[in-house]
């Protein structure tokens, strides 16, 4: 190779380098909200859980899933991409299923959710 050319493929891969360590992560490498539902999906499931996802016809802010867990407990999780907040539909479904005593999490990173799930296990085990 002779040395234009290595000094010309020695620019392209160190600006190849610099571009990579300092571009933003674009969309499509985000983690999305439904690759976090889906993990989730699958972990409560070898949890003996099921995560339903229950569509509310005609009424908007119902959350992502219902758990059902044994023992008759139940909660809610909405899934929101990381820095996304709920809508104000959403925050009033969240006011009214509190105010019947379930309980309702807001998960936006990997392995919350399931971190939620072993604590709600652990904490109505005895039930």
């Amino acid at each position: 190779m002779s040395l234009l050319r290595h000094s010309a493929f020695l620019i392209m891969a160190i600006n190849d380098f610099i571009n990579n360590a300092t571009k933003r992560k674009s969309k499509s490498e985000e983690i999305s909200e439904a690759d976090i539902e889906k993990e989730f999906c699958n972990y409560a499931k070898n949890k003996s859980c099921f995560a339903l996802k229950l569509i509310y016809l005609n009424k908007k802010g119902f959350p992502d899933r219902t758990v059902l867990c044994g023992g008759g407990h139940i909660f809610f999780i909405e899934f929101k991409r990381k820095g996304k907040k709920q809508s104000p539909a959403q925050k009033i479904t969240e006011q009214i299923l509190k105010s019947f005593g379930f309980k309702y999490y807001v998960c936006d990173k990997k392995g919350q959710a399931e971190s939620l799930l072993n604590l709600f296990l652990t904490v109505n085990k005895n039930d």
